[in-house]
């Protein structure tokens, strides 16, 4: 029995406050019983040496009684039927690359490329036993791996991803991101995370369109951006190699405008490569239950016995309101 008590857990916690504000005034808010009258032509301590005392229930307000046990009913205290693992597969994460000319430039060491695909192998590994998908893009997107709990086919591609892959050039990411909702519906998502990572090549107001399409279905959406933000740094770069692109430089306005559409964050890769993954909090969708879609799946819920129990009270507040009308 205590077990089951500590392992309640409260779905809705904020409904508690309201039932403690409500409890108070059930406490403090005393009034005499109104069966008769005699209580305003009489003191009380004549009335309790007749035998005229009220119950502890008709001292309190009844209305505020009921109104505490049904917020508490609304806070929805629940205990656990399932385990997370039952249901992980509703939760998912695609990667969308960028694999344009842009990303062979070295201002991030050795390149752009590079520490994308050492990204991507990261989200590989932090993914646990979600499934993970893999969307390149340049002048078109393509599937590459589809979601799948086995990362050998996904970590076989990123290890392997260069510039060439999509013979197209470009960064259409409008339509990555197209590919991706599709995969995302298909696959029956509840609740998805989109990794972009590139180097602001393709952010527009259609990619933002599609981020808020994302948000607006529960996801998420995330960038990672390698390479420098000013010209200057990477112009050597530019003289080394004759077939860059005239725009090189990162746009982290556009990547923050991207992320905040699609209710995510930005996370800019240093000179080596390097992206410090904590600030996107990669488990915090781990469990499952966390998704209102899974609610009912992963919790059983206990506010019937609650209302159950005021039942009762209010039957007996409404005897009492007859009595004192008669």
């Amino acid at each position: 029995m205590n077990k089951a008590i500590t392992s309640i857990t409260w779905l809705h916690p904020l409904w508690l406050f309201a039932a403690l504000v409500f409890f108070l005034f059930a406490c403090f808010w005393r009034y005499p019983g109104n069966k008769d009258h005699w209580h305003r032509v009489m003191s009380s301590s004549v009335l309790s040496f007749l035998g005229n005392t009220d119950r502890v229930l008709r001292r309190l307000n009844l209305v505020f009684i009921i109104a505490t046990i049904i917020c508490i009913a609304l806070a929805k205290p629940a205990l656990r039927q399932s385990s997370n693992e039952t249901w992980r597969h509703s939760i998912g994460w695609v990667v969308v690359a960028d694999v344009s000319r842009s990303m062979t430039l070295n201002d991030s060491v050795p390149s752009r490329l590079s520490a994308a695909r050492e990204a991507m192998l990261s989200l590989s590994n932090a993914a646990g036993a979600r499934p993970i998908a893999m969307i390149l893009y340049a002048g078109d997107a393509f599937l590459v791996a589809p979601p799948a709990f086995d990362r050998s086919h996904f970590n076989e591609h990123a290890a392997l991803l260069e510039h060439g892959i999509i013979p197209q050039e470009g960064s259409n990411l409008a339509r990555a991101l197209s590919l991706a909702s599709s995969v995302i519906e298909e696959s029956e998502y509840v609740r998805a995370r989109v990794f972009v990572i590139g180097d602001s090549g393709g952010f527009n107001q259609n990619s933002e369109a599609a981020a808020r399409h994302f948000a607006s279905e529960g996801h998420r959406l995330d960038v990672i951006v390698f390479g420098s933000e000013a010209d200057q740094s990477i112009s050597s770069n530019i003289e080394n190699n004759s077939q860059a692109p005239n725009n090189v430089a990162v746009d982290l306005t556009a990547s923050h405008s991207l992320a905040k559409a699609g209710g995510g964050i930005v996370m800019h890769g240093n000179k080596f490569g390097v992206v410090n993954f904590k600030p996107l909090k990669l488990h915090r969708d781990s469990d499952a239950s966390n998704a209102s879609a899974l609610e009912s799946l992963v919790w059983r819920n206990q506010s019937h016995w609650l209302l159950l129990l005021a039942l009762p009270l209010m039957l007996y507040w409404f005897h009492q309101n007859q009595e004192d009308n008669e």
